[in-house]
């Protein structure tokens, strides 16, 4: 699961198809856009679209020979031992070796910055991809069916970003996205978007007005069905009873603040913080990063059995996580970004373990099973056979 990065495992089909939605600043506007021209805009405030531009499919660059990537990835979703796509700051990449060779699928007409894009990697042929421009604010969501032989883009207007989650969607037409907006001493705005079209985008809601506050640093949201959502705040204001978890249940356009109880015996807790939970039906998985009032930090995996509705913390890991993947209601993994090793759960975050080997600070990780993973650096692509426990850069 979770930003640092704490990124979501493979869900099930329709939690993952559910790759959610974008918090966006307030008199933002949302234009689609053809694959080679401009559409139109919609008005600042939301509104229903009446009409909807129609949307050309568009080639990707063309580069039919596989090359091994020498620019560092910045994101990896495998969906299988041999296929897989990950990002970089220069475009979309595809595996079909294992991430031993990647080709880029990168569309060649359609203008976007891939440095800050997320990904929503459903499975092979099905991806949507969001770029931000921060000079100009423009926000490019990319989506393809044919595993990036063609794209189709929309593009939604907006000032003052910082960065954005990955696009949350429900079907091929139905999706949400949130959009974060600059931080400053301790606060962030936040802002999302939802399409029910795939082209035109309305702006649902923002913080400070829709039930989620501006303190603290957001990290994303995550659905556990069409009407559920979960928000949540990496690094909260230091209010040790406020983890910076809200819940909405219309839709993603009001927000309720969920509080969470400190682990047992760890009552001396300086301030909490969240990454989007993850769901496999209605057990859910949150994880929950708390600092004490003596510096020590720690993970917590906090579960869930009716979704969401009420969390259960586990037991606590001394690490300061900088990425976290869930694969399954029982296997996860968590990268210490300050000692560089590799913590595993096999009981859903009952017990905790470190692997022998400290492979180093992990950027992103993506598992298929519980053996065959795969992990990024700052300036390299790693992959494990044996559940973590031995690393070899690719």
């Amino acid at each position: 699961m979770y930003r640092k990065k704490h990124y979501a495992s493979l869900l099930k089909l329709f939690a993952l198809v559910l790759l959610t939605g974008l918090l966006v600043a307030c008199g933002s506007t949302s234009t689609t856009q053809n694959a080679e021209a401009t559409g139109t805009t919609t008005p600042d405030k939301p509104t229903e679209t009446s009409s909807t531009p129609a949307q050309t499919k568009t080639s990707p660059t063309a580069n039919s020979s596989q090359t091994t990537t020498h620019d560092p990835l910045t994101s990896i979703r495998m969906v299988d031992k041999l296929n897989g796509w990950a990002l970089s700051k220069q475009g979309i990449l595809k595996t079909t070796d294992g991430g031993q060779h990647w080709q880029s699928v990168t569309p060649s007409n359609i203008t976007a910055h891939y440095t800050g894009a997320r990904g929503a990697f459903l499975d092979n042929q099905n991806a949507w991809v969001a770029t931000v421009q921060q000079q100009n604010g423009t926000i490019t969501i990319l989506h393809t069916t044919d595993g990036g032989q063609h794209w189709q883009n929309s593009q939604i207007q907006q000032q003052g970003i910082e960065s954005i989650d990955m696009p949350h969607f429900v079907n091929a037409n139905t999706g949400w996205l949130e959009v974060m907006g600059s931080p400053g001493a301790g606060s962030q705005g936040v802002y999302i978007y939802h399409t029910t079209d795939g082209s035109q985008w309305e702006l649902l809601g923002k913080s400070g007005e829709n039930g989620i506050n501006n303190g603290g640093f957001k990290s994303g949201i995550s659905p556990l069905n069409a009407e559920t959502f979960f928000a949540t705040t990496r690094s909260t204001t230091g209010n040790p009873t406020d983890p910076g978890l809200y819940v909405s249940h219309d839709g993603a356009q009001s927000w309720q603040q969920q509080h969470l109880n400190p682990p047992r015996g760890n009552e001396n807790v300086q301030q909490m913080g969240t990454t989007p939970p993850v769901f496999f039906g209605n057990d859910g998985f949150l994880p929950v990063y708390i600092t004490n009032n003596d510096g020590k930090t720690f993970l917590n995996l906090y579960r869930s059995e009716n979704g969401g509705a009420d969390w259960m913390a586990q037991s606590n890991v001394e690490m300061n996580a900088s990425t976290v993947f869930v694969l399954d209601k029982n296997h996860a993994w968590a990268s210490d970004q300050q000692t560089g090793k590799l913590y595993y759960t096999a009981n859903g975050g009952a017990s905790w373990q470190a692997t022998e080997q400290a492979p180093g600070a992990f950027e992103e990780m993506s598992f298929v099973d519980a053996s065959n993973g795969w992990a990024i650096t700052k300036s390299a692509l790693l992959h494990t056979t044996d559940g973590g426990k031995t690393w070899q850069e690719l």
